[in-house]
């Protein structure tokens, strides 16, 4: 991917349930964490100059948390332009900066399963674990159902669930269960998803040196709108040649700014597991 003329499309939902497409010539300022964490995740965006019109149709008080209105943001280069935050409004909310009027967008991705998701579930003796993530997903409203990895073994006596689903999927699973993109996975440390970018290095804007930290690797790349949390990468670093290899995304940071009227900077930092273990790929729902 050349990585010039940075764009974007941010489709946002509006307060009579209609979409509110925005795109350039209209600056944007994003900060977004995806992760491989039993957390929701977050994305806070600044839109430049909307009309007054459009900024109250997408106006929503944090207080009206039950009302959910989603949110897309589609950026890249040129007219490639990957999905890198899918998830609902928490707020938003507009005020006047100099000469500038920005809004102020701040999301999650799962957050509402997160908190209140609620099931009540009979699961039969005799029924495999997957099995057993699958129905428990389908009652959750607020998710759709990714990938399930290699959980062996079946329920040797039946069993009664009744909670927040998530918590019940965490003591299932030992806390292997993500939300990305309004998807619940559930994988083990050494399975993954596909990518569309398969090796970083220098030509992929790979910057800097690689950092070792505990048992995560960090990089930073010029904005890297292919990469997904989950993924399998290989790592080619000129300069940190001896953390070269095969690892797994972990976590995944955009932050920069979009537009045709300003310059600004656009980076994404990516951590990566440091396990030794072979990966293997697991395929979506």
């Amino acid at each position: 991917m050349d990585k010039l003329f940075r764009n974007y499309i941010l489709t946002v939902q509006t307060r009579d349930n209609t979409f509110l497409t925005i795109s350039l010539p209209f600056t944007v300022e994003f900060d977004i964490t995806r992760n491989t964490l039993t957390s929701a995740n977050v994305c806070s965006i600044r839109v430049y100059n909307l009309s007054e019109h459009n900024r109250n149709q997408i106006r929503k008080d944090v207080m009206d948390y039950n009302n959910l209105k989603t949110v897309t943001l589609q950026a890249g280069y040129g007219q490639n332009l990957p999905v890198i935050f899918e998830g609902n409004i928490t707020q938003c909310w507009s005020v006047r900066e100099g000469v500038n009027f920005i809004t102020s967008i701040e999301c999650f991705d799962g957050g509402f399963a997160f908190m209140n998701d609620q099931i009540a579930i009979q699961i039969p003796e005799g029924t495999s674990q997957a099995d057993q993530f699958t129905a428990i997903v389908n009652l959750m409203p607020t998710v759709k159902l990714g990938a399930i990895g290699n959980f062996p073994g079946i329920l040797g006596r039946g069993a009664a669930l009744n909670g927040n689903a998530i918590d019940i999927l965490r003591d299932l699973t030992g806390g292997a269960v993500f939300i990305d993109k309004g998807k619940l996975h559930i994988l083990g440390n050494s399975e993954c998803l596909e990518g569309d970018l398969i090796e970083i290095n220098s030509a992929a804007g790979l910057i800097g040196t690689p950092v070792l930290e505990q048992t995560v690797i960090n990089i930073d790349m010029i904005f890297e709108p292919r990469l997904t949390v989950c993924q399998a990468v290989t790592l080619n670093s000129s300069t940190g040649a001896q953390y070269n290899g095969n690892y797994k995304v972990i976590s995944v940071k955009h932050r920069g700014t979009i537009s045709a009227a300003v310059c600004g900077d656009a980076i994404t930092s990516v951590g990566m597991w440091y396990g030794t273990n072979a990966l293997t790929s697991v395929t979506q729902q």
